[in-house]
């Protein structure tokens, strides 16, 4: 029969009965401390364990989560105010629109080519013979409306000058001994 590994030490001598002998008691020991330890845990109930502590956390964590909070707040408040913002410059756009159509005095047969200057470039805009001297007297004034001139009346220039200050309106110049017509903006 094959001999133990205890026998087997002993025989070569590397190991002596007394060092096995308190091998065996430690073994013993120990697993004696091993099951009462798990009867012990399997008593008790879940609850009266104690809970595990959780780590600090570092100042550097802490900076870190604030500012990737600051910095989530600061995007979505910068969102919002884009939104706001198409969401009022779309609401001009109608507003100008309509009133624009509402009070647009282009004539599609008219004949006279009547010629007004845009930064530095002359445009020009066919009108009725009235039109010219409504122009020619300050009374209507050249906006543009989808690339489209319009004329309109004096009256609402304001109008259109409060929902959209920079809506380019040319009013031509009313100075009798300057024949230039020319924006006043």
């Amino acid at each position: 029969m094959a001999k133990s590994l205890q026998d087997q030490l002993l025989g070569a001598g590397i190991a002596t009965e007394e060092q096995l002998k308190k091998a065996q008691e430690s073994k013993k020991r120990s697993k004696k401390k091993f099951t009462s330890k798990a009867k012990n845990t399997a008593n008790k109930p879940q609850q009266n364990r104690p809970k595990k502590k959780k780590k600090p956390v570092s100042d550097l964590a802490q900076f870190y989560q604030q500012r990737n909070t600051v910095e989530r707040q600061e995007r979505e408040e910068a969102e919002k105010k884009k939104k706001e913002a198409a969401r009022l410059k779309k609401l001009n756009a109608k507003k100008i629109r309509k009133l624009l159509l509402d009070n647009l005095q282009n004539v599609e047969d008219a004949e006279i080519r009547y010629n007004f200057v845009v930064g530095t470039n002359i445009k020009y805009l066919y009108v009725t013979e009235q039109q010219q001297e409504s122009l020619v007297q300050g009374e209507l004034a050249i906006t543009f409306l989808g690339g489209r001139r319009c004329l309109i009346p004096m009256n609402i220039v304001d109008e259109l000058r409060q929902i959209d200050p920079n809506k380019l309106i040319i009013i031509p110049a009313t100075d009798s001994s300057d024949d230039e017509l020319g924006p006043i903006q």
